[in-house]
């Protein structure tokens, strides 16, 4: 008897901007609950997860992005690697699925410093995962995160946090970029998304209609977080903060109509906002079967 097929097709889907290809690199996901979700009950997050058809037990989703422009491979975040148990990791399995290993990708542009973003820069022996590439993340993100003294000083709930920032850049030394200007590296433009972490940081690619706008963790919980933008979690470091940047960048991408892409929007994780009768609505990208 044959036997039935589990697994789902290679994690990833590409996209054309302007002169770029940009292709979503799924890392898998993370099987939560509510107990970080602050700003709305729980009874309500899950009625807008059921009229969605989501189960009412929260999923967040973890993607990558690849940046390619014919002269460097680019990857914009890492995943959790190993850190986050077996529904996580998948980024180097996809990554060569589409094309590409660990040695050709020529740069990492780090949105923050959480373990779901860092994970994958090391592998589970903590040695660097691109042995080629150059790390970029903004000076206010490393200044938080890698600082010693801060780090000594922090409640003990957010140790492990520093300590995980600081042991998946060790092995890449010297090959750690903290930048302070608009454009980290040709071609891609940084765009300061404070709130979540002091240095959360989107990175903005010019195209068609405004571009796209990868925007690391805007929302984490995307079907409740359009609706609601009010709604933060325990993560952010600054969740007022946090929200009115959220307000702000779902406002200019629905103006400036831009494709957003976000590491915990449902795979493969492009889409359109627009302004919704309760808040706002995330309108997923037409698939194209060629670029």
């Amino acid at each position: 008897m044959a036997m039935m097929p589990t697994e789902q097709a290679p994690g990833f889907q590409r996209r054309r901007v302007g002169g770029t290809v940009v292709t979503a690199v799924n890392d898998g996901m993370i099987l939560g609950n509510f107990d970080a979700v602050r700003g709305i009950e729980a009874s309500a997050a899950e009625a807008v997860l059921r009229s969605c058809f989501r189960p009412v037990e929260p999923t967040f989703t973890i993607n990558t992005y690849l940046v390619q422009d014919g002269a460097r491979n680019v990857l914009i975040d890492t995943g959790s690697g190993s850190l986050m148990g077996a529904f996580g990791g998948r980024l180097l399995g996809n990554l060569r699925a589409a094309g590409l290993a660990p040695g050709d990708i020529d740069a990492v542009l780090l949105t923050h410093l959480h373990i779901d973003h860092v994970g994958g820069l090391t592998d589970a022996a903590g040695a660097a995962s691109f042995e080629r590439a150059e790390i970029f993340v903004a000076e206010a993100e490393g200044a938080f995160w890698l600082d010693p003294e801060r780090a000594a000083r922090a409640p003990e709930a957010m140790r492990p946090a520093f300590a995980t920032a600081a042991a998946a850049l060790a092995p890449y030394g010297a090959r750690v970029r903290r930048f302070t200007g608009l454009e980290p590296i040709p071609g891609i433009r940084a765009e300061s998304l404070p709130g979540h972490t002091p240095g959360h940081t989107g990175y903005r690619i010019d195209g068609d209609a405004g571009g796209l706008l990868i925007w690391g963790d805007i929302v984490h919980l995307p079907d409740i977080q359009s609706r609601r933008p009010g709604v933060t979690l325990a993560f952010d470091i600054d969740p007022v903060q946090a929200e009115a940047t959220r307000r702000r960048v779902f406002d200019m991408a629905a103006r400036d109509r831009l494709l957003v892409a976000g590491m915990h929007m449902h795979f493969p994780g492009f889409a359109n906002v627009a302004l919704a009768s309760e808040g706002y609505a995330l309108v997923p990208a037409l698939w194209m079967p060629a670029l």
